[in-house]
Protein backbone atom coordinates (compact mmCIF):
# COMPACT_ATOMS: atom_id res chain seq x y z
CA UNK A 1 0.00 0.00 0.00
CA UNK A 2 1.32 3.43 -0.96
CA UNK A 3 1.99 5.70 1.96
CA UNK A 4 -0.15 8.80 2.16
CA UNK A 5 1.17 12.30 2.52
CA UNK A 6 0.50 13.67 6.00
CA UNK A 7 2.72 16.76 6.23
CA UNK A 8 4.43 19.04 3.72
CA UNK A 9 7.37 21.22 4.71
CA UNK A 10 8.37 24.15 2.51
CA UNK A 11 11.62 25.90 3.42
CA UNK A 12 13.89 28.45 1.79
CA UNK A 13 17.50 27.27 1.92
CA UNK A 14 20.96 28.82 1.93
CA UNK A 15 20.07 31.83 4.09
CA UNK A 16 22.88 32.78 6.48
CA UNK A 17 21.93 33.36 10.11
CA UNK A 18 22.90 36.72 11.61
CA UNK A 19 23.18 36.34 15.36
CA UNK A 20 22.08 38.91 17.91
CA UNK A 21 24.23 39.93 20.86
CA UNK A 22 23.30 38.81 24.35
CA UNK A 23 22.67 42.31 25.76
CA UNK A 24 21.06 44.27 22.93
CA UNK A 25 17.57 44.68 21.47
CA UNK A 26 18.63 44.46 17.84
CA UNK A 27 16.65 41.33 16.89
CA UNK A 28 14.67 43.38 14.30
CA UNK A 29 17.96 44.67 12.88
CA UNK A 30 19.38 41.19 12.36
CA UNK A 31 16.11 39.82 10.97
CA UNK A 32 15.89 42.72 8.50
CA UNK A 33 19.58 42.31 7.61
CA UNK A 34 18.98 38.64 6.80
CA UNK A 35 16.02 39.61 4.61
CA UNK A 36 18.00 42.28 2.79
CA UNK A 37 21.10 40.14 2.17
CA UNK A 38 19.03 37.15 1.04
CA UNK A 39 17.43 39.10 -1.80
CA UNK A 40 20.30 41.52 -2.40
CA UNK A 41 23.47 39.50 -1.68
CA UNK A 42 25.68 42.24 -3.10
CA UNK A 43 24.98 44.19 0.11
CA UNK A 44 26.28 41.48 2.42
CA UNK A 45 29.74 43.07 2.79
CA UNK A 46 28.18 46.45 3.61
CA UNK A 47 27.17 45.15 7.04
CA UNK A 48 30.86 44.91 7.94
CA UNK A 49 31.21 48.69 7.67
CA UNK A 50 33.50 50.19 10.32
CA UNK A 51 31.19 53.17 10.90
CA UNK A 52 27.45 53.13 11.50
CA UNK A 53 26.87 55.76 8.80
CA UNK A 54 27.79 53.16 6.16
CA UNK A 55 25.45 50.48 7.53
CA UNK A 56 22.62 49.82 5.00
CA UNK A 57 19.89 49.85 7.68
CA UNK A 58 21.09 52.32 10.31
CA UNK A 59 22.16 54.90 7.74
CA UNK A 60 18.74 54.88 6.03
CA UNK A 61 16.49 55.03 9.09
CA UNK A 62 14.23 58.12 8.92
CA UNK A 63 15.20 60.78 11.44
CA UNK A 64 14.59 64.44 12.21
CA UNK A 65 17.10 66.93 10.74
CA UNK A 66 18.77 67.66 14.09
CA UNK A 67 18.65 64.09 15.34
CA UNK A 68 22.05 62.43 14.99
CA UNK A 69 22.47 58.95 13.62
CA UNK A 70 24.28 57.91 16.79
CA UNK A 71 21.23 58.97 18.84
CA UNK A 72 18.90 56.95 16.59
CA UNK A 73 21.06 53.86 17.05
CA UNK A 74 21.22 54.39 20.81
CA UNK A 75 17.42 54.67 21.03
CA UNK A 76 17.05 51.46 19.01
CA UNK A 77 19.45 49.70 21.34
CA UNK A 78 17.41 50.77 24.36
CA UNK A 79 13.81 50.52 23.15
CA UNK A 80 13.75 48.76 19.80
CA UNK A 81 12.43 50.04 16.47
CA UNK A 82 9.07 50.37 14.75
CA UNK A 83 8.58 48.36 11.60
CA UNK A 84 7.35 51.26 9.46
CA UNK A 85 10.66 53.16 9.61
CA UNK A 86 12.55 49.88 9.27
CA UNK A 87 10.71 49.07 6.03
CA UNK A 88 11.52 52.55 4.73
CA UNK A 89 15.18 51.95 5.56
CA UNK A 90 15.06 48.71 3.58
CA UNK A 91 13.52 50.50 0.61
CA UNK A 92 16.10 53.28 0.73
CA UNK A 93 18.93 50.73 0.91
CA UNK A 94 17.61 49.07 -2.27
CA UNK A 95 17.30 52.23 -4.32
CA UNK A 96 19.69 52.40 -7.29
CA UNK A 97 22.77 54.46 -6.47
CA UNK A 98 25.05 56.32 -8.89
CA UNK A 99 28.08 54.20 -9.65
CA UNK A 100 31.46 55.73 -8.82
CA UNK A 101 34.50 54.00 -10.17
CA UNK A 102 34.75 50.23 -10.06
CA UNK A 103 32.22 48.52 -7.84
CA UNK A 104 31.22 44.97 -7.13
CA UNK A 105 28.76 43.98 -9.90
CA UNK A 106 25.16 43.44 -8.84
CA UNK A 107 23.59 39.98 -9.09
CA UNK A 108 20.96 40.81 -11.70
CA UNK A 109 18.40 39.03 -13.81
CA UNK A 110 20.30 39.98 -16.97
CA UNK A 111 23.42 41.94 -17.74
CA UNK A 112 22.90 45.65 -17.29
CA UNK A 113 19.52 45.39 -15.55
CA UNK A 114 18.94 47.10 -12.20
CA UNK A 115 17.11 45.05 -9.59
CA UNK A 116 13.89 46.49 -8.17
CA UNK A 117 13.13 45.47 -4.59
CA UNK A 118 10.37 47.00 -2.47
CA UNK A 119 9.16 46.21 1.06
CA UNK A 120 6.04 46.95 3.05
CA UNK A 121 5.36 46.95 6.80
CA UNK A 122 2.00 46.33 8.40
CA UNK A 123 0.53 45.43 11.79
CA UNK A 124 -1.86 42.49 11.39
CA UNK A 125 -3.89 40.21 13.64
CA UNK A 126 -2.70 36.68 14.33
CA UNK A 127 -5.32 35.22 12.03
CA UNK A 128 -5.54 32.99 8.96
CA UNK A 129 -5.01 35.93 6.61
CA UNK A 130 -1.67 36.80 8.17
CA UNK A 131 -0.54 33.18 8.21
CA UNK A 132 -1.42 32.80 4.54
CA UNK A 133 0.51 35.98 3.72
CA UNK A 134 3.62 34.49 5.31
CA UNK A 135 3.12 31.14 3.58
CA UNK A 136 2.46 32.77 0.21
CA UNK A 137 5.69 34.76 0.40
CA UNK A 138 7.68 31.63 1.28
CA UNK A 139 6.12 29.92 -1.75
CA UNK A 140 7.42 32.81 -3.86
CA UNK A 141 10.92 32.51 -2.39
CA UNK A 142 10.57 35.66 -0.29
CA UNK A 143 11.32 35.51 3.47
CA UNK A 144 9.35 37.78 5.83
CA UNK A 145 10.22 39.60 9.04
CA UNK A 146 7.81 38.72 11.86
CA UNK A 147 7.67 40.50 15.21
CA UNK A 148 5.45 40.04 18.26
CA UNK A 149 4.85 41.35 21.77
CA UNK A 150 4.24 38.83 24.52
CA UNK A 151 4.78 38.45 28.25
CA UNK A 152 5.35 34.72 27.94
CA UNK A 153 7.67 34.75 24.91
CA UNK A 154 8.92 38.32 25.25
CA UNK A 155 9.06 40.95 22.51
CA UNK A 156 10.99 39.44 19.65
CA UNK A 157 11.58 39.44 15.89
CA UNK A 158 12.51 36.55 13.59
CA UNK A 159 12.80 35.86 9.87
CA UNK A 160 10.15 33.46 8.51
CA UNK A 161 11.75 31.10 5.99
CA UNK A 162 9.31 28.19 5.80
CA UNK A 163 6.22 26.45 7.10
CA UNK A 164 4.57 23.07 7.64
CA UNK A 165 1.16 22.24 6.14
CA UNK A 166 -0.87 19.21 7.24
CA UNK A 167 -3.43 17.31 5.17
CA UNK A 168 -5.85 17.19 8.09
CA UNK A 169 -7.61 20.34 9.17
CA UNK A 170 -7.37 21.58 12.73
CA UNK A 171 -3.78 20.46 13.22
CA UNK A 172 -0.79 22.48 14.30
CA UNK A 173 0.37 25.34 12.07
CA UNK A 174 4.14 25.60 12.24
CA UNK A 175 6.40 28.32 10.88
CA UNK A 176 10.08 27.69 10.19
CA UNK A 177 12.20 30.65 11.25
CA UNK A 178 15.72 31.99 11.57
CA UNK A 179 15.98 33.40 15.09
CA UNK A 180 18.74 35.98 15.73
CA UNK A 181 19.07 34.62 19.29
CA UNK A 182 19.18 31.02 18.01
CA UNK A 183 16.48 30.28 20.59
CA UNK A 184 14.07 28.54 18.21
CA UNK A 185 13.80 27.35 14.65
CA UNK A 186 10.10 26.48 14.59
CA UNK A 187 7.05 28.32 15.98
CA UNK A 188 3.48 27.11 16.39
CA UNK A 189 1.19 29.83 15.05
CA UNK A 190 -1.72 29.03 17.37
CA UNK A 191 0.46 29.26 20.47
CA UNK A 192 1.91 32.57 19.32
CA UNK A 193 -1.60 33.94 18.73
CA UNK A 194 -2.69 32.89 22.24
CA UNK A 195 0.16 34.55 24.12
CA UNK A 196 0.60 37.70 21.99
CA UNK A 197 -0.44 40.95 23.66
CA UNK A 198 -0.53 42.97 20.41
CA UNK A 199 -1.02 42.32 16.68
CA UNK A 200 1.82 40.87 14.64
CA UNK A 201 4.32 43.18 12.95
CA UNK A 202 5.20 42.04 9.44
CA UNK A 203 7.66 43.24 6.80
CA UNK A 204 7.36 41.50 3.45
CA UNK A 205 8.68 42.03 -0.04
CA UNK A 206 6.09 43.38 -2.49
CA UNK A 207 8.40 43.57 -5.53
CA UNK A 208 11.60 41.74 -6.36
CA UNK A 209 12.89 40.83 -9.81
CA UNK A 210 16.28 39.45 -8.78
CA UNK A 211 17.59 36.20 -7.34
CA UNK A 212 15.75 34.28 -4.63
CA UNK A 213 16.84 31.47 -2.30
CA UNK A 214 16.29 27.88 -3.39
CA UNK A 215 13.01 26.31 -2.26
CA UNK A 216 12.92 22.86 -0.65
CA UNK A 217 9.61 20.98 -0.48
CA UNK A 218 9.40 17.71 1.49
CA UNK A 219 6.34 15.44 1.84
CA UNK A 220 6.20 13.07 4.83
CA UNK A 221 3.81 10.41 6.04
CA UNK A 222 2.29 10.24 9.53
CA UNK A 223 5.40 8.45 10.87
CA UNK A 224 7.72 11.17 9.59
CA UNK A 225 9.15 9.15 6.70
CA UNK A 226 10.08 11.18 3.62
CA UNK A 227 7.88 10.36 0.62
CA UNK A 228 9.05 12.99 -1.84
CA UNK A 229 11.46 15.90 -1.86
CA UNK A 230 12.05 18.62 -4.41
CA UNK A 231 14.66 21.41 -4.61
CA UNK A 232 13.81 24.26 -6.98
CA UNK A 233 15.66 27.36 -8.12
CA UNK A 234 13.96 30.57 -9.21
CA UNK A 235 14.79 32.03 -12.61
CA UNK A 236 14.38 35.85 -12.60
CA UNK A 237 14.56 35.91 -16.38
CA UNK A 238 11.72 33.40 -16.86
CA UNK A 239 9.92 34.20 -13.59
CA UNK A 240 9.38 30.57 -12.70
CA UNK A 241 10.81 27.79 -10.53
CA UNK A 242 13.08 25.21 -12.14
CA UNK A 243 13.56 21.77 -10.52
CA UNK A 244 17.13 20.95 -9.45
CA UNK A 245 16.84 17.77 -7.38
CA UNK A 246 13.86 15.44 -7.14
CA UNK A 247 13.61 12.28 -5.03
CA UNK A 248 10.75 9.86 -4.43
CA UNK A 249 10.41 6.74 -2.25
Amino acid sequence: MARRRYRTTVRLTGISLRQQGTHDSFCAYYAAAMLLCTLRPEMDDDFDAVHVKHDPLFSHLPRAPRRTLERVVADWLATGVRFGPLARALNEACKPRPRKGKRKPRASKSVGDEITTRYRARRMTFGVRTLELLRSNVDQGLPCVLGWESQELGNHTVLVVGYDRYTRRGGHRWLRVLDPTRGQDIIEWGQLARVATAPADIIWCTTHDGLRPDRLTVDRDAEGNVLRSLVERYSPRDRLWEPLIRTRR
